[in-house]
This record gives structure tokens, C-alpha cells and sequence, in this order.
């Protein structure tokens, strides 16, 4: 059934709202702030940046001045080399949803480390995740596991491509779907007009041509994006979107008009359907975003949270998709009809292992009133304490996870997001991390292991550097 909770909140901007005018300067002074409780990160960076790009191994991890290290986590906090204390929002990405090593899974994962942590062969511990994701989801039919997000959407693209014999792909501009190449297409920013977007490649090392295989679509437009999907219906193998869009557009939901629209011109011209569901996969609930919004995709792809921690990704949907074009038929490869994918660590015991005992607490039915409520009281509280300072912020929220934006009254597609406060925003963020919060211009996820006290720790932070930040 569609949700009736409530997800989001807009925001009126206050006639006297504050506008930060140097900003410079009180960066300056969060910064200062930073150095002083980090300086064995500072050095850790120091030696990082020699032999690795950045100090890390992965953009998302850097944070300015440079990023935390850190030495160990439990629950709802982490502790980072200098034995600084934190509050995680971050919660690896969208991945813990149970805190930072729980009982459960460390458990299960102790217990297979001494039965072997890779085989390449197939293991029981595959089968079970996958039959409990298909109970879970009944629309997942069948399932492949992977070892990333990135995967799951490439690898759900081909097969939906193979299935319909055609090669190009729609997408929604500000959706974010991993780093390969026909998808870092109009997620960091926009090209042409609102309603008739030109895709617009987000990398460097990306050819040009490969804007030629992808279609741009409106996001939370529901006329026009259904109107270019029927007029280019005969080019298209698939069409991909996130129904909560966490990355690229700060967790913002599909609408629901908006996501029937696509999926009646997209069953119409029988054009497979993908819901990227790497974030919200068992974050909205055991169901996924097709028994959230009551809208049911052909195929989906799986991430995070379903690995309980360790490496993976997934896709699966429709038997008739799956079978025809996945399924190995007589151990051999048909190259003309069915996809080629594998990986040596695909379907590993460990992360098999660890997602399904994930999935077996979450069934328990405690942690999702749980997360839901905690997540709404940071939401309302953040809010409560922008208007009394008289800052122009926007919350947004579904579920368990939401993200803070400035100088914005509502956030819809990519075109709103464009123009947003960026700069207010990592002020803030970098004001929380100085005061022990774990916070940055990205979703904020909750976990199972987040509690009142923590509530109060972080809207005590917020009103802190809000407070700050209206004295400059």
C-alpha cells in the first residue's frame, strides 16, 4: 500500500531570514576548530596523500580540511584516531541500519570466518539471502548478488537492454546510479531545458558518445516524462530511477503521479522498468520502495543495507526477464541472448552470511517505528531551531534518512537542487563535524542503535554552530 506516513516538510523562508555574508571567515573558524581535536588525521592525511589520490580510496571520503580517520565503531558512534568521540549520521553510507557491528551479525560472520571467507564456488549462505529477499519482496522473483551498488545498476541495465533488444536507456536527470559510464550522465547538473533535458556527462575519462545511449528525463515530471518515454519508446531497453532520490537530489521522494505515470507508459510499450533501491532497499521497509509507493517495477537493484555490512550489490525482478537473459541455460552462455556477468567475489559467504542476518532482525518488526521516529525527531527539531535563528533550511525526509538544505523552499528535481545553498550547507556540516556530530552535505541515516540521548546530542551541535553562524 502506498505510505501515508509523513516524509518530508517544506519550509517557509522567513521574511527576516539571515544571509551569511562572510562565510569565509567563519569556515575559518570551524576549521580551527577541527585541526585542533584531529591532529593525528592531519597526519594520517599527510602520509595518506603519498600513495593514495586524495588520502583515500574513494571521493566520498574526503571531507575538508581532510578527512577523520577511524579506529573503531560500535553502535551509533565511532570513535576516529585521535580518540575523538562522534555521533555517526552517516552510518557508512546508508548501510548500518542496525548501528555499527551488532551482536547479530557479528555472530553469524564470526561463525562462517571459521568455515572459510571465500570459496568462488557457490555456497549455501547464497541461497538462503536469496530466497529470504524473494520472500521479502515478492515483485524479486529471481536474484543475482554482486559486489556494489554500481554493479547492480550496470548489470540490471544490460539485462534489461538484452531482454528488449534495444540499446539505449532513459534516466532521470539528478538521479544517482553508481560510477560506470551510462550512468554518470546528468546526475551532478543539468543541460538544456527543465521539461527537455540534453544529457550531460558528469566525468572526466567518459566519451562523448556515450551520451548517444541515454535518454534525459524530467524527474517528478510526470506529463513530460512520460511524454518522452513514448516518443522515444522504440529505442529504448530500459528505463532506470530512483524512487527516493538520496544522492543526487538530497532524498527527495518520487511523486506519486509521477511514478504511475512512468510505469504505465513504460508497461504499455513493455520497456522494463528498474527501480534503483541500493539506498532504499529494506531502509523503507521489508517491501522496498514497490510496497512504499505501491508501484511495481520489472527489475531492481539492491545494495547496502542488504550486505549487512560487508561488500555486495544485487538485481533481480520479473522470472521472464531474469531467466531469459541471466540464467546460464545447459552451464553455456548464448552471447546472442543472454548477458555475460560474474565475479570472483560475487554471492561471497561472508556478505551472504552477514545480510541475512540483517534481514532476520528487521523481520522482528522493532526497528523500523524505531528509526522512523528518531530520524523524524532530528527532522523537526533541526527545523525548529532554523526558524526561531531565522535561517531559509529545508529538511527532507523518508523514513529513515533525510538531509538538510539551505536557501530552498522545496526540492522537486534536479533543477531546485541546482539551487540550492551548497556553500551554507558544508558550512554547517563542517561546524557539526568540529562539535563531534558525523554529519556532511549528504543523506544523514539512522540506525537501530541511535537513541533519545543521541537526539539531543545532535540538535545541542545544530543549534551550537546555527547559533555561531548567525553571530558572524
Amino acid at each position: 500500500m502506498p505510505h501515508n506516513v509523513l516524509t518530508s516538510q517544506q519550509i517557509a523562508i522567513p521574511k527576516a531570514c539571515i544571509i551569511l555574508k562572510n562565510k569565509g571567515a567563519m569556515n575559518a573558524i570551524f576549521d580551527e576548530q577541527f585541526r585542533a581535536r584531529t591532529p593525528k588525521s592531519a597526519a594520517l592525511f599527510e602520509r595518506a596523500g603519498r600513495v593514495l589520490p586524495g588520502g583515500v580510496a574513494g571521493n566520498g571520503k574526503f571531507l575538508p580540511p581532510y578527512p577523520i580517520y577511524v579506529r573503531e565503531a560500535q553502535g551509533a558512534e565511532f570513535l576516529d584516531v585521535d580518540g575523538n568521540r562522534y555521533v555517526d549520521l552517516l552510518m557508512g553510507g546508508g548501510v548500518h541500519i542496525l548501528g555499527h557491528s551488532p551482536e547479530a551479525v557479528m555472530s553469524a560472520v564470526e561463525s562462517q570466518l571459521r568455515g572459510g571467507v571465500h570459496f568462488y564456488m557457490a555456497a549455501e549462505a547464497e541461497v538462503k539471502l536469496a530466497e529470504k529477499v524473494c520472500q521479502l519482496m515478492p515483485h524479486v522473483e529471481m536474484v543475482r548478488f554482486v559486489n556494489t551498488g554500481s554493479e547492480a545498476t550496470q548489470m540490471a541495465l544490460r539485462a534489461a537492454r538484452a531482454y528488449r533488444k534495444r540499446d539505449k536507456i532513459a534516466k532521470f536527470e539528478g538521479n544517482f546510479h553508481g560510477q560506470h559510464e551510462a550512468v554518470l550522465i546528468s546526475t551532478l547538473g543539468a543541460e538544456g531545458p527543465g521539461d527537455r533535458p540534453m544529457p550531460r556527462i558528469d566525468s572526466a575519462g567518459i566519451p562523448g558518445a556515450t551520451r548517444d545511449g541515454v535518454l534525459a528525463l524530467p524527474y517528478n515530471d510526470a506529463e513530460r516524462a512520460a511524454a518522452l518515454i513514448e516518443q522515444h519508446a522504440d529505442e529504448l531497453g530500459g528505463v532506470i530511477l530512483e524512487p527516493v532520490s538520496a544522492f543526487g537530489l538530497g532524498v527527495v521522494e518520487a511523486q506519486p503521479e509521477f511514478l504511475k505515470a512512468v510505469r504505465e507508459v513504460t508497461a504499455r510499450h513493455e520497456i522494463p522498468l528498474i527501480f534503483d533501491e541500493v539506498v532504499t532497499n529494506f531502509r523503507l521497509g521489508l517491501g522496498g520502495a514497490a510496497e512504499y509507493f505501491g508501484v511495481t517495477p520489472d527489475l531492481t537493484c539492491l545494495g547496502k543495507i542488504v550486505g549487512g555490512g560487508f561488500a555486495i550489490g544485487g538485481y533481480g525482478g520479473r522470472r521472464e526477464i531474469m531467466d531469459r537473459v541471466v540464467t546460464p541455460h545447459t552451464g553455456l552462455w548464448n552471447l546472442s541472448e543472454q548477458i555475460f556477468q560474474s565475479g570472483c567475489f560475487s554471492g561471497n559467504p561472508i556478505s551472504m552470511t552477514a545480510g541475512l542476518a540483517v534481514l532476520t532482525e528487521l523481520e522482528k518488526g522493532k526497528v523500523y517505528p524505531h528509526v522512523n521516529r528518531i530520524a523524524e525527531k532530528i527532522q523537526k527539531g533541526i527545523i525548529e531551531i532554523g526558524n526561531r535563528l531565522g535561517f531559509p533550511i529545508l529538511v527532507n525526509r523518508a523514513a529513515s534518512f533525510l538531509q538538510v538544505h539551505f536557501g530552498v523552499t522545496q526540492i522537486r528535481n534536479k533543477r531546485d537542487h541546482l539551487s540550492a545553498d551548497k556553500e551554507t550547507a558544508n558550512l554547517f556540516h563542517s561546524g557539526l563535524r568540529a562539535k563531534g556530530v558525523m554529519a556532511s552535505y549528504h543523506p544523514l541515516f539512522i540506525s537501530a542503535a541511535h537513541t533519545e540521548a543521541h537526539v539531543q546530542e545532535v540538535l545541542q551541535a545544530a543549534e551550537s554552530v546555527l547559533g555561531r553562524m548567525k553571530s558572524a
